[in-house]
């Protein structure tokens, strides 16, 4: 057996049956968990270190996954320990085993009109059996929609960070700059957009993180399976369906959203599990503003000197301007129009 990972996960793989074990690496993804793919006589596994989330907070999230999979939804449920527990605690730490799902990450301007349709009928189901079988026992996690005066404060302040930090060489600065004048400009003009301060009426237990990274898709772009529940929420459903969208149908620059694949996808999302069109309307209208209103790459590198995300920053300023000047195609495109 060839090991290249510490004594301790090794050791936690004795609690389960999984037959003589070939092979153990180290898995380079997840920032709080740790992760190793396990090979043996037989199958693959994954043994996950859990630190984001544990104990009876991540039994519940087992509760939930056993519901979506017992409803179709692909999901990846936990291989039982010898004494039958779905974690075993080894030297404070908490271990779980899972079967290793094959698949790709994919972007969705890739994906086939069908295949797009498809993977919103599968959000929608997933919704529609956390709302039917999971009720939620606590208050959803929402928060008012940022006001005008708030974000062009925000602005003005961030603008006197870049001005402070001249020197810059990557281009960073100057791409900081022209993003800060051009939402700054965007509000003034546009301020009285703000969305209102509703609340979502169709609410319940949400992924909470649902994009390409957390999706593993088979070779024919149908979803093999839904991962890392971690960030598992009480939110608006159709907020998550928007924003899923948004990341899936992005092109990461100027060109903005792909409407059609978009148009495609909330159409399955909604032949599924339908909230209405005034509370996708509303959905769009906040993640519109917050897209408007939010600056946490330019934050994060000014403020918390971290550059890690810099690159992120001139996608995230075209499909804003993008999404500001057809943003009733995008509206329509959600609703499956």
């Amino acid at each position: 057996m060839t090991v290249t990972a510490p004594r301790l996960p090794d050791a936690a793989l004795a609690h389960w049956d999984l037959g003589q074990i070939y092979q153990m690496q180290r898995v380079q993804t997840g920032l709080m968990n740790r992760s190793w793919r396990v090979d043996t006589s037989s199958g693959s596994y994954l043994l996950k270190l859990f630190r984001d989330v544990t104990g009876p907070e991540l039994q519940f999230q087992f509760h939930v996954l056993q519901t979506l999979g017992a409803s179709g939804v692909p999901v990846v449920l936990p291989v039982f320990s010898r004494d039958g527990r779905s974690t075993i605690f080894l030297e404070g730490e908490e271990f779980g085993v899972f079967p290793w799902v094959g698949g790709r990450h994919r972007s969705g301007l890739s994906m086939s009109r069908d295949a797009c349709r498809d993977l919103g009928s599968v959000i929608g189901r997933l919704h529609r059996t956390l709302h039917s079988s999971i009720p939620a026992d606590r208050a959803p996690k929402l928060e008012n929609p940022p006001t005008t005066e708030a974000a062009l404060q925000k602005v003005d302040r961030l603008l006197e960070l870049v001005a402070a930090g001249r020197g810059d060489k990557t281009g960073f600065e100057a791409t900081a700059e022209q993003t800060l004048r051009l939402k700054r400009g965007l509000l003034v003009r546009l301020g009285d957009r703000r969305p209102p301060d509703l609340a979502p009426q169709y609410t319940g237990y949400t992924h909470g993180d649902l994009h390409p990274h957390n999706v593993l898709h088979g070779p024919d772009d149908r979803i093999s399976a839904i991962l890392d529940w971690d960030r598992l929420v009480v939110s608006s459903y159709a907020r998550e369906m928007a924003r899923a969208a948004v990341f899936y149908f992005t092109y990461g620059d100027e060109r903005g959203l792909d409407c059609d694949r978009i148009r495609a996808f909330a159409g399955g999302y909604r032949s599924v599990f339908d909230v209405g069109e005034p509370e996708i309307g509303l959905a769009t209208h906040q993640l519109w503003w917050d897209r408007l209103t939010d600056n946490w790459v330019i934050e994060w590198h000014y403020v918390r000197h971290n550059s890690a995300c810099d690159h992120l920053l001139p996608g995230q300023t075209g499909l804003v301007k993008w999404w500001t000047i057809h943003y009733s195609q995008v509206e329509q495109s959600l609703m499956g129009r």
